[in-house]
């Protein structure tokens, strides 16, 4: 086999493509990833934002899988979680602070001093959610279920109304169902938005809330502390070094199966010849060979850039190219002089401890709804929904001593802007986030020594993000399933012998989970099992 053939090529070094050259080579293919960036990762790459203060854009570990954890043996190339207790806090609108404690009974107790009963109706609601999960009968590890697949087994009608209100209703309406009080619809309303632009009123959005327990439904939780049986939705830890440890386990796994690895390397367009496809071309004119290339980014830029010069492509061009893409990613980085702390903490939590773990600055689900309509809306919101991390209290290392990094990713930023532009708005929103997460740590301000800011169209332009969008799509129903990214194409395979789709554009799409990863790797080992390759 020459310096340039393959046995399979991976575009894109983010998680997906990582998880898929595992896979690949741990079945004994010689392996070749090809990244457009300096850097493997993508937004679980560990960046230096300001001399000395590192972290990277995603905050959260906690939809990663741990049979991928397991299968590529993670754990020993270094990847290790610590149990942050907390996992979460959650300030609300009446200056209290939610603390989410590994102890249920701890948990509980704050919501049933919302209201009597209240922490049985919490988990009710998501006992319904994971029993409908159950009763679907789907499996994440695979490729999406057709509309028949996927409604085979709702046959009753509790079932199909729980159809219609997870599929067809809104979260504001579906927590309404359960009499939650208003601080625990506070709490579950992020996650029912984090994955596009909609807001708490929008229908389709419980879907969302469906990734854990469609996960549990298709592979059981053995150990007790599995992150998918976590309260709250919560994580179990943070990865020992910060999120970057994530990617440098799977790097290490994947050279230690023999993987190749190139950065710098920008596909240009994928070569095909007689139906089947033969390579890949990068900007730089280096040509490498392979009957297999799994393409883990986004997927309109495989259809529309790479697959430019087969004609046969061109009407699933034509209809890529119309896929709704815009995002709204937007970050905050701080350099810190030292640690924040939140006022109105309990008086019986360590000031450490609640400032180590994850934060939402969303006090209300009708402070999230205006923020998020105001997104819809193109505009940059008063009041920003905010998800953070001081990630440099889990691992010291990520900031020189006796300071510390704080990572804030915005939850509203429009990629359109309908007034203005990013060059002007970039710094409005930055000082605005700032000011929403001040309302709860108010020492704050005086802490930042120095602080950076990424913008929807850096980062299209710097880290390759389509139009800012993170899970290059939304994760809305209409986009889910068969739909992911088009229907004919959603199933990993696709017309051309021998290309594979994956990242997050692919289903089941979600942040870093790996599945998309591991399903396309399946499907092309399947495919060479039975002769469909080469």
């Amino acid at each position: 086999m020459s310096a340039s053939h393959f046995d399979a090529i991976i575009l894109g070094g983010g998680h997906s493509g990582l998880v898929a050259a595992g896979y690949l080579a741990g079945a004994g293919l010689r392996v070749l990833v090809l990244e457009r960036s300096a850097r493997f990762g993508g937004p679980a790459a560990t960046v230096e934002f300001m001399p000395g203060y590192r972290t990277t854009i995603a905050n959260s570990p906690g939809s990663l899988e741990p049979k991928i954890v397991q299968d590529l043996r993670l754990e020993a190339h270094g990847l290790h979680f610590q149990p942050i207790d907390p996992t979460l806090v959650h300030p609300l609108a009446d200056g209290s602070l939610f603390v989410g404690w590994r102890d249920r009974a701890r948990s509980a107790a704050q919501m049933d001093a919302f209201a009597p009963g209240e922490a049985a109706r919490y988990d009710a609601f998501f006992a319904y959610l994971q029993a409908f999960a159950e009763k679907l009968g789907i499996s994440v590890f695979r490729e999406p279920p057709t509309l028949q697949e996927l409604v085979r087994n709702l046959t009753s009608l509790d079932d199909q109304e729980a159809f219609s209100r997870i599929f067809l209703g809104s979260v504001r309406d579906l927590m309404a169902q359960f009499d939650l009080a208003w601080q625990t619809q506070t709490l579950i309303g992020p996650m029912a938005v984090v994955g596009g632009s909609c807001t708490p009123s929008t229908p389709g959005t419980p879907v969302n809330l469906l990734t854990r327990p469609l996960s549990l439904a298709s592979l059981r939780a053995e150990a007790a502390d599995d992150p998918r049986r976590m309260p709250l939705r919560g994580s179990t830890g943070m990865p020992v070094g910060g999120m970057g440890a994530i990617v440098d386990s799977m790097l290490a796994s994947a050279r230690a199966r023999g993987v190749v690895l190139r950065a710098e390397a920008p596909a240009d367009r994928i070569l095909t010849e007689h139906g089947a496809v033969s390579g890949v071309v990068t900007h730089a004119g280096d040509e490498f060979l392979a009957p297999l290339v799994i393409a883990a980014i986004n997927p309109r830029v495989t259809v529309v850039d790479l697959m430019r010069d087969d004609t046969e492509w061109q009407p699933w061009r034509e209809r890529m190219g119309k896929r709704p893409m815009a995002g709204k990613a937007f970050k905050v980085v701080l350099a810190l002089d030292g640690m924040p702390r939140y006022a109105n903490a309990p008086v019986d939590a360590d000031p450490a401890m609640l400032a180590a773990a994850q934060f939402r600055i969303a006090p209300s689900l009708d402070y999230l709804e205006e923020s998020h309509a105001e997104l819809m809306l193109g505009r940059i919101a008063e009041k920003p929904v905010v998800w953070g991390l001081c990630p440099s209290l889990s691992s010291p290392g990520l900031a020189p001593e006796g300071k510390h990094v704080l990572s804030l990713n915005i939850g509203t930023a429009p990629y359109h802007l309908k007034q203005g532009s990013w060059a002007t708005e970039r710094e409005v929103l930055a000082k605005r986030s700032i000011a929403a997460v001040a309302e709860w740590m108010p020492s704050l301000p005086d802490l930042i020594t120095d602080w950076r800011c990424i913008d929807p169209e850096e980062f299209e332009r710097e880290y390759g993000l389509v139009e800012a969008n993170m899970t290059h799509g939304d994760l809305a129903p209409w986009n889910q399933f068969w739909m992911r990214p088009l229907p004919g194409l959603h199933a990993y395979r696709t017309p051309t012998r021998g290309l594979y789709l994956s990242g997050n554009g692919t289903w089941p799409g979600n942040f870093i989970s790996g599945l998309s990863g591991h399903n396309a790797s399946q499907a092309a080992l399947a495919d060479l099992r039975a002769g469909l390759i080469g």
